[in-house]
C-alpha cells in the first residue's frame, strides 16, 4: 500500500487509496446503496453537534491540505476547505467551486472558471489567484500527492484571465487530468494561508485541533444556500479503531463511524437506534508479489499463486459475504473496467502442476500482512490455509504496527499486501502499475503496458482510449504481481438521530458533513 495522509512513509498509500477520486461509476443506483430510512427524507433543520469517530488518526495529521493523507485528515479538509471538483456517493464527479473545468480538443489546455461570490471564512473573496496559489503550493510541498497527480502540469504554463478564470497548459495531452482534483490535497486556500490558523471557504470554520480531536463550527456565509445545517462538528481520533469506536457509538459518545469492521455489521444492524449504510464493493486489498525477485520472477510461480486462490471462500470468510470476487484487476467501478476478461478460476491442480514445473513443489515463503485494516490479517490466514493444498507453506510475519510496516517492509518484501479505495483506473495505474510509479509494490515494469496507458491518456477518442485500456488491463491481469481476490462493501454506521447521510462508495459521506442534520 502507499503512504497515507498521515505520514510521509504512508503518505501516498492511504491517501491514494482513500482519498483520490473515483471516475464515473459504472455501477449506480439503489440496488447497491442500502441503509437509508424514510425518516431521512424529513425536512432538514438547523442546529446540533455531530461527532465522528475516525479510525486512522495519527500524531502526524495536521491542518495543511497539501499534506492530507488519512481519512481523518480528509474529514478535516472537507469541513474547512472546498475544492474545484468533488465526487458524489456513487463516485460520479461534479463541479464544486469550478463552474467550468474542461479541456480543449487536444486535452492539453484546460480551462477553469470558478464561481463568483464565494468568500473565505474571514470575508475575503475567493479568486483565481487563490486557485493558482493552492495548485502550485501543493505541487511544491514535499510529501504531497499533488506532485505526482499533477505531473502533467507545467506550473509555468498557468495563465490567468481576470479574477475567475485560468488556463492550464499541460506538458502533454492528458485526458484524465481533472480526476486529480478530487483529492483534498488540492483544496483551495487563500494566498496567505497559515496552517496554524487555517482559513478556507468550506461549510465549517476552524475552532480547535488538539489531542486527536478536531472541532469546527458552522460557516454562516457558505456559498451553498442553506448549508450547513449543523452548528458544530467534532472529528475524534481513536487509537483502537475497532472495539473502542464501536463501544463509543453504542454508548452515544460519538454519532457516526466510517469503515465499520465486517464482524461488527450485525451488531449495528440489530440496534434500532443505529443505521448501517452499505454500498457495494469497490475497495480492495491485493496480495502483492515482487516480479523482479524469486520466486515470482518465474511466470509459472506467479500464475500458480493466482490459481491457488479460492476467491469465493475469501469473500465469505474475510468480508462475511459483504463483497464480491475480483479478477486481479482493481477499479471495478471505473467505466473503463474490462469486464470481458474471463474470470480467473480456482484451479489448485493446475497450480500444483506449474509449481512442479518451476521446481517449487515445496515452496516456503514469508507473507507480510498489512496491519492497515483488521481484515488484512484474516485474509492472509485464509490464503495460508489455501496454499497448503498446493504444497506451499506460507509463513505469516506480522508487523509491530503500521509505521514499522511502511518503514521496514512496504515496497521491499517479496510477498505482502496493499489496500486501495475505489479510485479510477488512471489514478491506480499511475501510482502502482507503471515503470515509474512511486508505489509499484510488485516492481512490475512492463514497457508495452506503459505505452498503452500513455496512448489512452493522450487520445481524445473515447473508443480508442477504451481499446488501449482494455489491452493494458489484459497485461495487468496476465503479468502483474497482483492477486485482487475481492472487493469489499463500504460500511458506515450512524446514529438514528441524524439524517442527510446516504451510503457511499468510498465513505465520502463522512467527509462532507454539510448536508447532515438532527432529525
Amino acid at each position: 500500500m502507499k503512504p497515507t495522509l498521515l505520514m510521509p512513509a504512508m503518505v501516498t498509500r492511504r491517501s491514494v487509496l482513500l482519498g483520490a477520486g473515483a471516475a464515473a461509476a459504472a455501477i449506480a443506483g439503489p440496488s447497491w446503496l442500502t441503509g437509508a430510512r424514510a425518516s431521512d427524507n424529513a425536512a432538514p433543520k438547523r442546529g446540533g453537534t455531530f461527532r465522528v469517530g475516525a479510525e486512522d488518526a495519527s500524531a502526524k495529521d495536521n491542518l495543511d491540505p497539501a499534506l492530507a493523507f488519512s481519512g481523518f485528515a480528509a474529514m478535516m479538509c472537507r469541513a474547512m476547505y472546498d475544492s474545484l471538483v468533488k465526487e458524489d456517493a456513487t463516485g460520479k464527479p461534479y463541479d464544486s467551486l469550478a463552474e467550468i473545468f474542461e479541456p480543449d480538443a487536444t486535452a492539453q489546455v484546460w480551462t477553469i472558471r470558478i464561481r463568483d461570490g464565494v468568500t473565505f471564512h474571514d470575508g475575503r473573496a475567493l479568486t483565481i489567484d487563490d486557485v493558482v496559489f493552492s495548485i502550485t503550493r501543493a505541487m511544491a510541498t514535499t510529501g504531497s500527492l499533488a506532485a505526482r497527480s499533477l505531473e502533467a502540469l507545467d506550473p509555468k504554463g498557468i495563465e490567468k484571465d481576470g479574477k475567475l478564470t485560468a488556463r492550464l497548459r499541460l506538458k502533454y495531452p492528458y485526458s484524465f487530468f481533472k480526476q486529480a482534483f478530487f483529492h483534498p490535497c488540492l483544496s483551495i486556500i487563500p494566498t496567505d494561508f497559515d496552517a496554524k490558523k487555517p482559513v478556507g471557504s468550506g461549510p465549517f470554520k476552524f475552532v480547535s485541533f488538539e489531542d486527536q480531536t478536531f472541532v469546527a463550527e458552522r460557516n454562516p456565509n457558505y456559498w451553498l444556500d442553506g448549508k450547513p445545517y449543523l452548528d458544530r462538528i467534532e472529528v475524534i481520533g481513536f487509537a483502537d479503531p475497532t472495539t473502542a469506536r464501536l463501544n463509543a457509538l453504542m454508548s452515544g459518545q460519538i454519532d457516526a463511524m466510517p469503515n465499520v469492521a465486517f464482524t461488527q455489521a450485525r451488531t449495528i444492524e440489530a440496534r434500532p437506534d443505529l443505521k448501517l449504510l452499505s454500498a457495494a464493493g469497490a475497495s480492495f486489498e491485493p496480495f502483492t508479489m515482487r516480479v523482479d525477485q524469486p520466486p515470482f520472477n518465474d511466470p509459472r510461480v506467479l500464475e500458480a499463486f493466482k490459481l491457488m486462490v479460492d476467491r469465493e471462500q475469501l469473500v465469505r470468510n474475510v468480508y462475511a459475504g459483504r463483497g464480491r470476487i475480483g479478477n486481479d484487476l482493481g477499479w471495478a467501478q471505473d467505466p473503463y473496467y474490462n469486464a470481458d476478461i474471463p474470470q480467473r478460476a480456482y484451479d489448485p491442480d493446475k497450480a500444483k502442476f506449474l509449481l512442479k514445473e518451476a521446481g517449487q513443489e515445496n515452496l516456503v515463503i514469508e507473507l507480510h500482512p498489512s496491519p492497515e485494516a483488521p481484515w488484512n490479517s484474516a485474509a492472509a490466514q485464509v490464503l495460508a490455509q489455501q496454499a497448503k493444498k498446493v504444497g506451499v507453506n506460507i509463513k505469516l510475519v506480522a508487523s509491530a504496527d503500521l509505521s514499522s510496516f511502511y518503514d521496514q517492509k512496504y515496497l521491499k518484501v517479496e510477498f505482502s499486501q496493499d489496500m486501495f479505495g475505489p479510485n479510477p483506473l488512471s489514478v491506480t495505474a499511475g501510482y502502482s502499475l507503471l515503470p515509474d510509479s512511486p508505489y509499484n509494490e510488485s516492481h512490475w515494469k512492463d514497457e508495452k503496458a506503459a505505452e498503452l496507458f500513455k496512448l489512452a491518456s493522450s487520445t481524445g477518442d473515447a473508443d480508442k482510449a477504451r481499446q488501449y485500456l482494455n489491452d493494458f488491463q489484459q497485461l495487468v491481469h496476465d503479468k502483474a504481481g497482483w492477486i485482487v481476490w475481492g472487493f469489499r462493501d463500504s460500511l458506515q454506521a450512524v446514529s438514528g438521530k441524524f439524517g442527510g447521510l446516504e451510503p457511499s462508495l468510498r465513505g465520502v459521506n463522512m467527509h462532507d458533513l454539510s448536508g447532515v442534520w438532527v432529525l
